[in-house]
């Protein structure tokens, strides 16, 4: 599994405890990553203004690509972007895509900007084709991506599986790792390795129980 995103991106949200990752407290999300683009002077920024705009923030727009080789089996793309600081409760994947993969897990990505998927129900995948644009629809407060890896293809059904993925950069607490195969968890700073391939994705899941 590869990163959906080119650059630099924040994980705001990953790991195996409720303490660094809220989606652990819903079954069918365990081990969920949220990722947040950075870029600015530092390489650490958010955002580029006051942050009370979407376009202020660096993951609006940005182009999401697929991190698995698969079937696209589900998409939502009309629901609208909410404003910064607010969120759609009812619809709380808001616009996604959902890929089935060749050993029949299933990647969940939400959030996407309204109208921007450009995948379809029944098309094949590749991994880096681009699905969409990151938005803020759904149960969002500001734009980012959501990543999550089911053993159904009925979003919040089912158990959620712990997605390593391949050939990336990480930089923890200043320390940085090029080209490794990791799980992730909040507070790691990830881009895709440049020289990684693509086209031999390695893909490890496990599973847990309460």
């Amino acid at each position: 599994m590869k990163l959906p995103f080119h650059d630099r991106w924040f994980v705001a949200s990953a790991g195996d405890t409720i303490n660094v990752n809220h989606h652990m407290a819903v079954r069918a999300q365990w081990y969920g990553v949220d990722f947040v683009k950075v870029s600015g002077p530092t390489g650490r920024s958010l955002k580029s203004g006051p942050g009370e705009q979407l376009t202020d923030h660096y993951s609006w727009d940005a182009e999401v690509l697929s991190p698995v080789s698969g079937l696209v089996v589900h998409t939502l793309d009309g629901l609208p972007d909410n404003p910064i600081g607010t969120k759609d409760e009812d619809q709380i994947a808001g616009n996604y895509v959902v890929i089935e993969t060749a050993d029949h897990s299933f990647v969940f990505l939400a959030h996407f900007k309204r109208s921007s998927i450009s995948v379809r129900q029944g098309q094949s995948v590749t991994i880096g084709d681009t699905l969409g644009r990151c938005g803020n629809s759904g149960n969002s407060t500001m734009p980012h991506i959501h990543l999550h890896l089911q053993d159904t293809p009925t979003f919040n059904q089912g158990q959620g599986l712990n997605p390593i993925f391949t050939g990336i950069d990480v930089e923890l607490t200043g320390k940085k790792f090029e080209n490794v195969d990791w799980p992730l968890i909040k507070g790691l700073f990830v881009s895709n390795h440049p020289a990684a391939k693509s086209s031999s994705p390695r893909t490890s899941v496990t599973t847990r129980s309460f």
